[in-house]
């Protein structure tokens, strides 16, 4: 593992690399997402309860977080390796770094978008807690984000470790599919037993339950 190299590989991929502006892009949808579900359930509940006070609008945030994250990582990351592998570049990569500072250099790019995209909903729970009047609470705010960006990045490498073991982009997308229908299933079983092992789901909630 070299430094140099993965600061190399990471620079490429945010600057010149062609799938940087979809990523970026996911990115951009996953705050507009987060953005529309707050928006619209605090709407909600002011419909119903007019007296409604105190809305946990970090907690409605990182529940966005948890339910969509998955699904945005998966779509950023499933090809980042295996497409290179497919078109065979990953070769000739390989041949002027190690393979370690490849892997890594992905991963932090990736990591640096989706910490953005933390900050970004960090910032509009902030901006929406002002707007209804409440006060400022920084250490939610601070939680919200390195909660988001531990959590999306805990799965940015579990489809990195897919796209890895993947010999097209095919291959990568059905065994990533396959790996969140699993999780899904364990999550609908609504087993602790079974979440605390497959996923940081599981201690998200309680950190955010405590």
């Amino acid at each position: 593992m070299n430094f140099s190299e993965i600061r190399i590989i990471g620079e490429d991929e945010t600057l010149r690399s062609s799938k940087s502006r979809y990523v970026w892009l996911f990115g951009g949808v996953f705050i507009f997402l987060c953005f529309l579900v707050m928006h619209y359930s605090t709407s909600y509940l002011f419909l119903f309860f007019s007296n409604y006070g105190g809305i946990p609008y970090t907690l409605i945030s990182y529940q966005v977080v948890l339910l969509i994250g998955p699904v945005m990582t998966m779509i950023a990351s499933f090809d980042i390796i295996s497409s290179e592998t497919e078109t065979g570049s990953v070769r000739y990569i390989l041949s002027k770094v190690h393979r370690s500072s490849f892997v890594l250099g992905k991963f932090f790019f990736l990591l640096l978008v989706f910490m953005s995209v933390s900050s970004g909903i960090a910032l509009l729970s902030l901006i929406y807690q002002y707007s209804a009047g409440n006060a400022f609470q920084f250490e939610s705010i601070i939680l919200l984000w390195i909660s988001s960006g531990l959590y999306l990045g805990c799965f940015i490498s579990i489809f990195i470790f897919i796209s890895t073991l993947s010999a097209n982009n095919k291959i990568s997308f059905a065994m990533s599919a396959v790996f969140l229908g699993i999780l899904i299933f364990f999550i609908l079983q609504g087993n602790e037993s079974y979440l605390k092992y497959i996923t940081p789901f599981f201690m998200e909630l309680k950190i955010w339950s405590s």
